[in-house]
């Protein structure tokens, strides 16, 4: 009796380990944000570009402006980025540009323009901290372009 019994649990463990490893499969997606959210974990600023300060609409498209982003492992660093994004539908038109006040001094630091088709940016910096393009990237539903910065001593 105890051989079955024993052979009963045996089964019994192994159907909840297998419905235990579904379980975490197939919800894995919601498993993961779930944890996420209860330990309060985020994406580095470094790949999302930061929070995003500023949106300002020009009828068929929005350009959303991130914050400076200096962040650091353990501090921040010298030199950081500057992250805009144009959000909407096609047709783009063939150049986007933006003016922008990235310190919040109320003076415009930088004039940055995209040409949609190519790529291509442009920059026109007056301020001494705005350093050039750093990237230019085709995004779903728009594009972004991220400025480098250096830290004003």
């Amino acid at each position: 009796m105890t051989g079955r019994l024993k052979s009963v649990c045996g089964y019994t463990m192994a159907v909840a380990a297998i419905a235990i490893v579904l379980v975490a499969f197939i919800g894995n997606d919601r498993l993961a944000a779930a944890f996420a959210r209860l330990t309060g974990i985020t994406v580095s600023p470094r790949y999302t570009g930061g929070e995003v300060t500023k949106t300002v609409d020009h009828g068929t498209y929005k350009t959303l402006l991130h914050r400076p982003v200096f962040d650091g492992l353990f501090s921040d660093r010298n030199s950081g980025f500057i992250q805009i994004n144009w959000h909407g539908e096609p047709p783009w038109p063939q150049t986007l540009e933006e003016s922008v006040d990235c310190d919040g001094d109320g003076v415009i630091d930088f004039v940055a323009g995209l040409d949609t088709g190519s790529l291509k940016a442009s920059l026109s910096a007056k301020n001494p901290s705005v350093i050039g393009v750093e990237n230019t990237y085709r995004l779903n539903r728009g594009f972004a372009m991220r400025i480098a910065l250096q830290k004003k001593p």
